[in-house]
């Protein structure tokens, strides 16, 4: 009995000690927990990515900014004048002229804020003479170059306003379709119902009748037709006026035979609920084109004014042809440019007086390989008129035809090309001939998007030497000094030959890319020349400026002003032209406003690259991306491609612009596709040539192709992955669509 109780007894003890419990494998335990807890916290941590802020920065962008233009550049706004002046738009709203010579870079004002907001005119220009000021007001616009408007003389001494009308004897002011000031002093020359109007000048009490033929819609002197503007000239005067002013050339245009389009206008917001029919003279294939003739008008005694025919060379004048340029020679000589309807023949031609029959210079034909293209301008004779520069086709080898500019002797016919290489010549902007020296714009190799300002050497190569290269003074550098593509970069681009002083060549960068607002001209030379080692040719946004822009002024070549047009927001400076680099001078426009307010706003990713396309082509593409979309996601947006493939557009291009397709990427987080294949310019002749007599197949077939690659993970990341280090996969699959809309190919 008694053992039986002891047992009771030691497990009452045992169970009543807590002094016996398992500390130590308890506190093991605890510790395992937190080892394991503080294991799985490091790693969340160290796995889970940083946080990049709110997914996108800035506001949405609205369609209403898009429309209202609100969110457009400043570009250059002015014009040169004589002896390095520029008449612009100051920054306090007036008109003044700026002395580019004038170290101070003082201006003058000729117009005060108050008086132009009072006339508030939408176009402004300078007589030669400087005294008067020429406005256009109540604007009308007809098409792309074209527009009606009045016009007010604005005298800038006395402050006086004239109305512009060709019968200053009558009190009336009306809409003309062109005014514009002859070369010397300040005669006005003015197109009236499609007839052009002589006055000698503002103050003069007589207006002179130069035509008398103008049918309005048929028959039009001094403008061109729809065909001529749009097509052609790419301008809304067909007017060329000698050096002394005292002649004219003219075109007339006739488009009695041409059939009539008729078009629904539906006028601006609500104020036509019902459209009105509206007629347009519109040549189609195997139908009558406009007919042309130029003329030349004997202004000295404005009371008899002589006019005489144009005559073209024989092998133009009985076939249906067009003229695309026209330029004075001398003060008794014109250079007329003629092109075949077929467009497979083009005679540059010099007009003499007083026959003023045209003889053949040089004569370009497409030998079966494509079109001859229309030039952009016409050829710039030498001072004695014995030789030209002009762009022309240039063989380059298995590449093809690329534009290049030719000497040509008018003597001998004799052509020499002054450039050559897969580039192309845009535009020849000036000849310096006493430095002999062109400088023109070009598109580096391999990079169609860019536009840059480059100059060559204009004398003859000797017999057996190479050409002088051109060389890119707005390209940034690279150590091989040649066009090149860095994995790590997006485009780079680099002159052709290096600079003896590439201090130099970095002050003119610099002092391009870190001018503001409201800084002097010592304050504009010192941030020019300050810290050297930041990136050559970098703008205010932090990109390198690839498009640019230059005007010449006409009577010398000491200043230009230069624009840079994109990617980043454009500015406008003013250079001095000097070996081996120019100078710069001062900012005349930086879009200040316009930097700041984008800065606060969601704009798209863009991405730009090439994709091989058939015939061992290579496409150019461009991705708007939404603002929102992140690298380390595979999501689905929608996609629309812009398709555009008239022959020799280029769609994807360096240029800023704020557009449609910026709305849709940041608005409504749609990825828009712009594709460059076959038939777009830039890239040479044999590539635009691929759509000759396959209009609306081959190009068609590039976007189709494009669009399934840009379906393919693996091949986009791979393409992206070349022009970029971090890669977005955006991937959508097609589902249809139509060709001939703008916006049209939808894939979801």
């Amino acid at each position: 009995m008694a053992d039986h109780d002891n047992i009771y007894d030691d497990e009452e003890l045992v169970s009543a000690n807590p002094n016996q419990r398992n500390w130590r494998g308890i506190l093991i335990a605890l510790l395992v927990i937190v080892a394991v807890l503080a294991l799985i916290v490091t790693s969340v941590a160290l796995l889970t990515p940083p946080d990049d802020g709110p997914r996108v920065r800035g506001a949405r962008l609205h369609l209403s900014e898009v429309l209202s233009g609100e969110l457009s550049p400043l570009l250059f706004n002015g014009s040169w004048a004589r002896n390095y002046h520029i008449c612009y738009r100051d920054p306090w709203g007036g008109i003044s002229l700026l002395d580019a010579t004038d170290m101070n870079i003082v201006s003058r004002s000729l117009m005060p804020n108050e008086t132009f907001r009072r006339l508030n005119p939408a176009k402004f220009s300078l007589s030669p003479d400087k005294k008067y000021l020429l406005l256009a007001q109540n604007v009308k616009k007809l098409f792309r170059y074209s527009y009606l408007a009045q016009y007010v003389i604005y005298d800038v001494n006395t402050r006086e306003c004239i109305a512009l009308t060709p019968y200053p004897e009558k009190d009336v002011h009306p809409y003309l379709l062109l005014a514009q000031w002859t070369p010397r002093g300040n005669g006005i020359v003015m197109v009236q119902d499609y007839d052009i109007y002589y006055r000698t000048s503002p103050m003069s009490n007589i207006g002179y009748r130069v035509t008398n033929t103008a049918v309005p819609g048929i028959l039009s002197n001094g403008v061109p037709d729809w065909l001529y503007e749009e097509e052609i000239l790419h301008s809304a005067k067909a007017i060329w006026m000698s050096s002394d002013g005292h002649m004219m050339l003219y075109a007339s245009f006739n488009d009695s035979l041409v059939e009539e389009m008729h078009i629904s206008w539906f006028g601006e917001g609500n104020k036509a609920l019902y459209p009105d029919i509206r007629s347009l003279r519109y040549p189609k294939p195997g139908t009558p084109n406009p007919s042309v003739r130029l003329y030349v008008a004997d202004l000295v005694d404005p009371n008899n004014i002589h006019t005489k025919v144009v005559k073209p060379p024989a092998i133009i004048e009985h076939v249906d042809h067009y003229f695309s340029t026209a330029s004075w020679v001398s003060l008794t000589e014109v250079c007329i440019t003629w092109l075949t309807r077929a467009q497979n023949l083009s005679v540059v031609t010099v007009c003499k007086s007083p026959m003023w029959h045209c003889q053949e210079m040089q004569r370009i034909t497409g030998d079966d390989r494509g079109w001859v293209d229309t030039p952009p301008e016409a050829p710039f004779f030498s001072t004695n008129g014995s030789s030209y520069v002009a762009i022309s086709p240039v063989k380059d080898g298995p590449a093809g035809y690329y534009k290049h500019i030719i000497w040509t002797s008018v003597l001998r016919k004799q052509v020499v090309p002054l450039t050559h290489g897969k580039f192309e010549v845009v535009r020849i902007l000036v000849w310096d001939q006493t430095n002999n020296t062109i400088y023109f714009i070009g598109i580096p190799s391999m990079r169609p998007g860019q536009r840059h300002l480059y100059r060559v050497n204009s004398a003859l190569p000797v017999t057996g030497s190479p050409l002088h290269p051109a060389v890119c003074l707005t390209c940034t550098t690279s150590s091989s000094g040649m066009t090149s593509y860095d994995e790590n970069e997006h485009w780079i681009s680099s002159p052709s030959r290096q600079t003896n002083n590439p201090a130099s060549r970095s002050e003119w960068h610099e002092g391009y890319d870190t001018q503001t607002e409201g800084t002097d001209n010592k304050e504009h030379r010192h941030s020019s020349k300050k810290d050297k080692s930041k990136n050559k040719n970098i703008s205010k946004n932090g990109l390198p400026c690839q498009y640019h822009n230059a005007i010449f002024p006409p009577d010398g070549l000491e200043y230009f002003v230069l624009e840079c047009l994109g990617p980043g927001v454009p500015t406008v400076s003013l250079y001095k032209m000097e070996m081996p680099v120019p100078q710069f001078i001062t900012m005349l426009q930086n879009n200040t406003l316009l930097r700041e307010r984008i800065s606060n706003i969601a704009l798209p990713q863009i991405k730009t690259f090439p994709v091989q396309i058939s015939g061992g082509y290579n496409a150019q593409v461009r991705l708007y991306l939404p603002p929102g979309l992140r690298e380390d996601e595979i999501t689905r947006y929608p996609l629309v491609v812009q398709v555009y493939g008239a022959p020799g557009s280029q769609l994807v291009t360096e240029m800023f612009k704020v557009d449609w397709n910026t709305y849709l990427a940041s608005r409504k987080n749609i990825i828009v596709a712009q594709i460059d294949g076959r038939g777009s310019g830039g890239q040479g002749y044999k590539l635009l040539h691929e759509v000759y007599y396959r209009l609306g197949s081959v190009e068609v077939a590039d976007q189709l192709e494009v669009t399934d690659f840009c379906s393919s993970i693996e091949q986009l990341v791979a393409a992206i992955g070349r022009s970029s280090p971090k890669v977005p996969i955006p991937v959508s699959k097609p589902h249809g669509g139509e060709f001939p809309s703008p916006m049209n190919k939808l894939l979801s």
